[in-house]
């Protein structure tokens, strides 16, 4: 085994390769090549995995992370949370947005990001506060569901905030809702259970990662969060994964809001039930209330799908376009071409047609939608499954400005936006 990494690492995998296949060695020094050849390759797959994956992954090392951790905790205030930044950043006429997660947020390639970001035209930046495992990266009051295991707040919001402000940008806080992989593990009792009562998840080789999405606590815990975020002065909270489930036979789970209409049927006989979209939108209304009154606008994001609005869509994720957008400012569907089914809409190269999915998607959930609610689609910025240059970037935008829509947000989980500004600035400056 030895012997053969060190050939490995003397000659290059290219070439040890032609080499075992061109003048066969031995056949256990074959075997261990094959398995490390094996592994290489699913390691790399990983990482690209990873890079275009919709959810970002921490990319530093835990040592930065707690060095981070500890630096912005020595600055970071109980103040944050009492004292909001009173002026507001009004919404620019055309929204040109990218996402960052909250590690590149509190670290120092935040201020090289804007800077190129900037000179790219973009006028509004989404940085998360909490995300899909359940972290919260800022300094909230502790509870039951927010603990010193979950909470890392690496980001001073204050100065994020005035960073931003400063370069006429837009700080809009992302908050992932029910997708919650900390508490799901943590405690069971917040999550569906399946008819024969045994807790359901969604996929059992992963682990739980949904909450109930109609569960008070978590609802209380989500408010109050929300609240918290609302007074520490930024412009805008981001709703997403605020739905049900929809994976892992979620139609067999009964939620919460299910077992009490089982309750309420069996004492009144004309008692119909309720439906997912209701639940939906009631907690949305309740996020509407907080924002009004601490002067922050409130979007969502949306399956690219719900913008075709087909009725076991909405049953299935409570997303009702018609339904929920008198209740928000913006909303944004994520229509990433590299996401919709091979075949979808009976096309061959589905994956390559960002125009024609784009414009589709975005007229459709523009029709729906109330007509104060600004429709902003999410973007594909990254090369999973797509001919990734120029021109993708480019046709994406030309569909959002066709439709008169109100501007668009570039998303790639691991914030590598290099190219993409750049194909920005030469798009805005044509030959």
């Amino acid at each position: 085994m030895k012997k053969t990494i060190k050939i490995i690492k003397s000659k290059g995998w290219l070439e040890v390769t032609l080499d075992f296949f061109l003048k066969p060695k031995n056949k256990n020094e074959f075997i261990i090549f094959l398995f490390l050849l094996f592994f290489t390759f699913n390691f790399r797959m990983s990482l690209y995995s990873m890079e275009n994956s919709k959810e970002p992954t921490n990319i530093y090392p835990s040592k930065i992370v707690d060095s981070i951790k500890k630096e912005n905790e020595e600055n970071i205030s109980e103040k944050q949370l009492v004292e909001p930044i009173n002026e507001k950043m009004p919404q620019p006429d055309f929204v040109r947005g990218i996402y960052l997660t909250a590690y590149t947020t509190a670290s120092p390639k935040f201020h090289e990001i804007l800077d190129k970001a900037d000179s790219a035209g973009i006028n509004t930046i989404i940085f998360d506060l909490k995300n899909m495992n359940g972290d919260v990266f800022f300094r909230a009051h502790q509870n039951e569901l927010l603990t010193n295991d979950n909470m890392k707040p690496i980001i001073d919001i204050e100065k994020i905030v005035k960073t931003l402000h400063k370069r006429n940008m837009r700080a809009v806080s992302r908050v992932v809702m029910f997708h919650d992989s900390y508490n799901a593990e943590r405690d069971s009792a917040l999550r569906a259970i399946n008819p024969d009562g045994t807790r359901w998840v969604e996929n059992r080789k992963r682990g739980p990662s949904w909450l109930d999405s109609s569960h008070p606590q978590v609802q209380e815990y989500l408010l109050e969060l929300i609240e918290q975020i609302a007074q520490t002065g930024v412009d805008e909270i981001q709703m997403d994964y605020i739905r049900f489930p929809t994976q892992g036979y979620s139609h067999r789970a009964l939620f919460n809001f299910q077992q009490e209409d089982i309750e309420y049927a069996q004492y009144d006989s004309l008692y119909s039930g309720r439906d997912r979209d209701e639940i939906i939108l009631d907690f949305v209304k309740k996020v509407e209330a907080i924002c009004k009154k601490n002067d922050v606008t409130l979007s969502a994001d949306v399956f690219a799908i719900i913008a075709w609005q087909r009725e076991a869509d909405i049953k299935s994720t409570g997303q009702d376009i018609n339904k929920l957008t008198p209740y928000l400012d913006n909303i944004h569907p994520m229509i990433y071409s590299s996401h919709f089914a091979e075949n979808f809409g009976y096309r061959q190269n589905v994956y390559n047609e960002a125009y024609r999915l784009i414009y589709q998607g975005t007229k459709l959930t523009m029709k729906k939608s109330e007509s104060n609610c600004r429709v902003i689609p999410y973007i594909q910025a990254n090369s999973w499954k797509v001919n990734f240059k120029k021109e993708y970037i480019q046709s994406q935008i030309q569909a959002i400005e066709d439709l008169n829509a109100s501007g668009y947000i570039l998303w790639n989980s691991s914030n590598r936006y290099e190219k993409t500004l750049t194909w920005l600035k030469e798009i805005a400056k044509p030959d």
